[in-house]
């Protein structure tokens, strides 16, 4: 009889444990759906919200070609602005790995830069080159938008389409691959990019880099030996021309990066690969981020920005010349927080030569002051290097402060006095 009881004893308790086991890997798998649902409306609705800006942006360019009223074209460049620059932070809100949205970005920077210069310089909506630019970039934004919707429209095969942040789903991945092969086309062609009005033509680098080079540049930076099966592109139009879009496998992951082929310096780098759990250290990661952009050439940086979400880091600097900050540069270097390896690298915006002419004339700080506006409350201020709307690097003084409570940046040319821009700061 007690044997019998304490069997039945025995079974009752695997019962309830099993139960309760199964309740808790029921709930586990619970969270894990919610959070993988969580993760695809974010990335669903960054895709979402990338193809209606760029919707915006195209309509936004023909508003602009259809007007010869210089108020009414200064209106639409600021809205062109707008939707550049919103489409490039919704691009940005995609998971870490995405590597092909450099052509995308590239895009949208130069589109709100141009508008930009255009307002600035007065520049006359009539004027053939301008016309030109706009039609070329009304173009590649319908080349975008068909791109986002084929992405945002393509069957969802699987509960998880963004693969629970990690990486892109297959559809999403080789869609925005096949989106930048044709706007890396396009600027092959010469139709993408348009030289700035009123700036000073330069003539084409000579390549002094062949591929075999270009590919050992981008090895050393891998860590890897074997590249049998790695190819260099040589791109003698666009940005950055010449240079080699040079893409591989390793044993990590696909390596895809950019080599001037003038100078052999590293335009871009990205390793795609798996990110595990979060272990290194960020302040360490941030020393490394450093030293790696010192091994590349890169000695005279200051630290201007860094973050980290998704298991990866990432850290913006802007070269120094003369000791100043160069204002619209940078270098972005991201590591994986995993095992503080450099999976990315980018540069963003032009640079300047290493050295610049000494300011001759530069007036009084009580003067530069004096150009701002009396409701601008300053904050702080600080000597830059920017490129002024003649496509001239200068020194300058950048102000940044609020207008009530929006904060802005006024930029004064040092030596003139002149006004450059005003940033409205994020």
């Amino acid at each position: 009889m007690r044997r019998s009881i304490w069997w039945m004893t025995t079974a009752l308790a695997v019962v309830v444990v099993g139960g309760s086991a199964y309740a808790w890997g029921r709930q586990q798998q619970l969270n894990g759906q919610a959070m993988a649902a969580m993760v695809n409306a974010q990335y669903d609705g960054a895709l979402h919200n990338a193809l209606a800006d760029m919707e915006s942006l195209r309509g936004a360019l023909a508003s602009a070609m259809l007007v010869a009223d210089p108020e009414s074209f200064d209106r639409h460049l600021s809205d062109v602005e707008k939707f550049a620059y919103a489409g490039e932070n919704d691009l940005s809100r995609l998971p870490s790995n995405v590597s092909a949205d450099h052509n995308i970005n590239e895009f949208l920077h130069t589109v709100n830069s141009q508008a930009e210069h255009w307002i600035i310089a007065n520049q006359s909506p009539s004027a053939a080159s301008v016309q030109q630019s706009l039609a070329s970039y009304y173009t590649r934004a319908g080349n975008v938008i068909n791109g986002l919707e084929r992405i945002v429209n393509a069957p969802r095969s699987t509960t998880s389409y963004w693969m629970d942040g990690k990486q892109l789903a297959p559809a999403a991945r080789d869609g925005l691959a096949r989106l930048e092969q044709s706007l890396g086309t396009m600027a092959a062609d010469g139709t993408g990019q348009q030289p700035k009005t009123g700036t000073k033509s330069k003539p084409a680098a000579p390549i002094a880099l062949q591929s075999t080079e270009a590919v050992k540049r981008v090895a050393s930076v891998a860590g890897v030996t074997n590249t049998t099966k790695w190819k260099a592109q040589l791109h003698t139009a666009g940005e950055n021309a010449p240079y080699y879009l040079v893409v591989g496998d390793t044993t990590r992951g696909s390596v895809r990066a950019e080599v001037s082929a003038a100078t052999g310096r590293l335009i871009s780098y990205h390793l795609s690969r798996p990110i595990g759990t979060k272990k290194y250290d960020f302040a360490q990661a941030a020393t490394d981020a450093q030293a790696w952009l010192a091994r590349q050439g890169y000695h005279q940086v200051i630290r201007a920005d860094a973050g980290n979400s998704d298991g990866i880091a990432r850290f913006a600097y802007q070269p120094l010349v003369g000791g100043l900050p160069v204002l619209d540069s940078s270098f972005n270097v991201v590591v994986a927080l995993d095992n503080g390896q450099v999976v990315g690298f980018y540069e963003q915006g032009k640079l300047p030569p290493t050295s610049l002419p000494k300011a001759t004339k530069v007036i009084p700080a009580n003067a530069l002051r004096a150009k701002v506006g009396p409701k601008f409350h300053i904050q702080s201020e600080r000597k830059v290097i920017v490129e002024n709307p003649s496509g001239d690097w200068v020194q300058a003084m950048a102000y940044e402060g609020v207008l009530g409570d929006e904060p802005y940046r006024v930029i004064i040319d040092l030596q003139t006095g002149h006004e450059l821009r005003v940033d409205r700061l994020s």
